[in-house]
């Protein structure tokens, strides 16, 4: 009898004890949290935005550069400045892992990655139909931020508990959002012959958010009970259907002093091309194919809303920290 009772009051095992000892492909029984680092590289699917940015007289309509004020020496290819694609910095990411079962971890991923380019030549502009036209130098500048995250699960397919692991990656609840920066940077310097120095930059900025998804797989090394590397190869999807000016800073040329008592416009105002209208909060951004039939005519066929595509290989190494 007394055996008996022993055994009705003993407290049953937990079930993550039970499978910890009922099977030797299962997770380490020191912890069911970890937290993990993780860097490498990733390919976004970025052609449209990158033909836009590339291919002159292919214009993005919310671009600053494309907006610069007109005159007859800015043909639409002068001001279209041609700039190769974005390129990316490493992608950074943090991951904490909770083992919900032995095999199967559930996960929360966060990660970021920029890419950017930058461009410099000289333009001619007329600042004013009295003055003399100037040779001005521009920059231009092009920053696109990702920031992804994703919750889903990790399921472990080649397990030894404390040495190596192989698993599969499953995040198919994700939330991303973009941001696009473009800039336009100029230097009036013309003291000698015309008193003028200042800068000038103008700057539109765009925001866009989106649902996304990754799938892949991963494996880790355990270099101790606590700390494990390892690496991952996962294939993101999703597209930013919105993407929209968020805010617009026009250029302004300040220092420029003001017009003579007795001054005349040197040029008739036929000669000058009409300037297009500005950006405005929650426009989408647009990309459009643009000529100039005639000299004070600017013709914009179809614009199409940009749509950026997330779609690409996410590689990097892992650094991880048990619990």
């Amino acid at each position: 009898m007394a055996v008996v009772l022993s055994a009705m009051v003993t407290p049953a095992a937990p079930v993550w004890a039970e499978a910890d000892t009922g099977s030797q492909s299962s997770a380490p029984t020191r912890s069911r949290w970890s937290v993990g680092l993780t860097v490498g590289s990733y390919a976004p699917d970025l052609r449209k935005l990158n033909a836009a940015l590339h291919n002159q007289g292919e214009v993005l309509l919310q671009d600053p550069n494309y907006l610069i004020p007109r005159n007859q020496n800015l043909p639409v290819l002068t001001r279209d400045i041609s700039v190769e694609g974005l390129s990316g910095d490493a992608n950074y990411g943090m991951e904490g892992q909770w083992h919900w079962f032995p095999r199967m971890s559930v996960l929360l991923v966060a990660t970021n990655w920029q890419g950017r380019v930058t461009k410099s030549d000289t333009i001619t502009m007329s600042l004013r139909s009295n003055l003399p036209p100037v040779i001005v130098p521009r920059t231009a500048r092009y920053n696109l931020n990702l920031s992804q995250m994703w919750l889903g699960w990790r399921y472990a397919f080649f397990d030894r508990p404390e040495k190596v692991r192989l698993f599969a990656n499953f995040g198919v609840f994700g939330f991303s959002t973009a941001d696009l920066t473009m800039d336009a940077l100029l230097k009036v310097s013309e003291a000698k012959t015309l008193g003028l120095n200042f800068a000038s930059i103008s700057s539109t900025e765009v925001h866009g958010s989106a649902y996304s998804s990754r799938y892949g797989l991963g494996g880790e090394y355990f270099l101790s009970k606590h700390v494990s590397v390892g690496f991952h190869a996962n294939y993101v999807t999703g597209e930013f259907q919105r993407f929209r000016v968020s805010r617009y800073f026009p250029s302004g040329f300040s220092e420029l002093p003001p017009l003579p008592p007795n001054a005349t416009n040197s040029l008739p105002d036929n000669v000058l091309p009409t300037n297009p209208a500005l950006p405005v909060v929650g426009d989408p951004l647009q990309t459009a194919q643009v000529d100039e039939p005639r000299e004070t005519v600017e013709v914009v066929h179809h614009p199409t809303n940009v749509l950026l595509s997330l779609d690409g290989w996410d590689l990097g190494a892992m650094f991880r920290v048990y619990y």
